[in-house]
């Protein structure tokens, strides 16, 4: 179409010519986004390499200044025009720190028959899982007590959205985290992850027979 669906070019962070690993880096559809009776109607989400602004919602040591950080957004379809997203209906889910600029995942996807956004998310960066914003003894990718390196599966609506649901509202009011999420017991490890030990999952899928998360 002539007109951009949706052009976020003036929210990202500069990018190299060269070579960049940050960027648009994931869009995805909810499940319901056809469906006027679904509250994901006319619904969709993106992954965004954005400019430091405030505090991340998740974040790691670091000495020094963050590279960028990760944003994770819900837009809404125009009502008047199927062809255009409406730029006035963003709502940040998840804003998170990223030491480096390399190595930020960026897939964004629904399990088939789940409500649930899988997110996966790159180690930080730079080399070995080392340096500053990487815990000196495990690294990201090992550590339970950060997002980084991992593949995240939240309930990306407002809570307002399914007030009956017993899935616990995340800690910044945005979402929700799956009651079926394997560390949502835990009193230490990060409730969002669903997968760990990753150095750069820039894409996975759903393998139809099985059912399994193929990263």
């Amino acid at each position: 179409v002539t007109t951009p669906f949706l052009d976020l070019s003036a929210r990202l962070v500069p990018l190299s010519p060269g070579y960049d690993e940050r960027g648009l880096l994931g869009l995805a559809f909810h499940p319901g986004y056809n469906d006027p009776s679904s509250p994901g109607f006319r619904k969709f989400y993106t992954y965004t390499s954005e400019p430091v602004s405030g505090t991340g919602d998740f974040t790691v040591p670091i000495t020094g200044l963050f590279d960028h950080q990760s944003v994770i957004a819900e837009w809404q379809v125009s009502p008047g025009n199927p062809d255009l997203a409406d730029p006035a209906s963003r709502r940040e889910i998840l804003r998170i720190d990223e030491p480096e600029s390399n190595h930020n995942g960026g897939k964004l996807a629904f399990r088939p028959g789940e409500p649930y956004l899988y997110i996966s998310l790159g180690d930080g960066g730079a080399g070995n899982d080392v340096g500053p914003g990487h815990f000196a003894n495990t690294g990201n990718g090992q550590s339970l007590a950060t997002v980084l390196g991992k593949i995240l599966r939240i309930d990306p609506l407002a809570p307002s959205a399914n007030p009956a649901s017993a899935d616990p509202i995340s800690a910044n009011g945005k979402y929700r985290v799956p009651a079926t999420n394997p560390f949502i017991s835990s009193g230490s490890a990060i409730h969002e992850i669903f997968a760990y030990g990753l150095r750069n999952p820039f894409r996975f899928s759903f393998d139809t027979p099985t059912n399994r998360l193929i990263v």
